[in-house]
């Protein structure tokens, strides 16, 4: 995933969200099969940049424990537009939550000032991940 890295924080505010930027690789695998002669960004890729964008903000919140997160849910996805190789894009998530180490996010992901991607994304912390897996 480290193609996709974020390359800027536009802000940060405490309480309430952040936003990021960079631009989608030129020349990546993932464009070979999604979809030859159209290449454009898998979805699943779409939400990995807004779940990096939100594990920045938790991260600066706590810099000591720079703990890893994982996708607890994933609610009402649109995809509205395409996003092609080399397209610069902009990640805005809204806190809406923070409640026993979940955090819910109104997330979307813009590209020249259009809506492309929208979803409501709820992270944990990955210790808790395996903490039901073994109950």
């Amino acid at each position: 995933m480290s193609e996709l890295a974020i390359e800027e924080i536009v802000w940060t505010r405490p309480g309430e969200g952040i936003s990021a930027r960079g631009h989608i690789p030129e020349k990546s695998e993932f464009f070979q099969d999604h979809f030859p002669g159209f290449p454009v960004l898998p979805g699943v890729l779409a939400i990995e940049m807004l779940k990096q964008t939100a594990e920045h903000y938790l991260h600066e919140l706590d810099a000591i424990h720079q703990e890893r997160f994982f996708l607890k849910q994933i609610r009402a996805t649109k995809f509205h537009i395409y996003l092609k190789p080399g397209d610069a894009w902009e990640s805005r998530l809204e806190l809406v939550s923070s409640q026993h180490h979940e955090t819910v996010w109104n997330a979307r992901l813009f590209h020249q000032g259009k809506l492309a991607v929208s979803a409501q994304l709820v992270l944990a912390p990955s210790h808790s991940f395996s903490e039901q897996i073994v109950s």
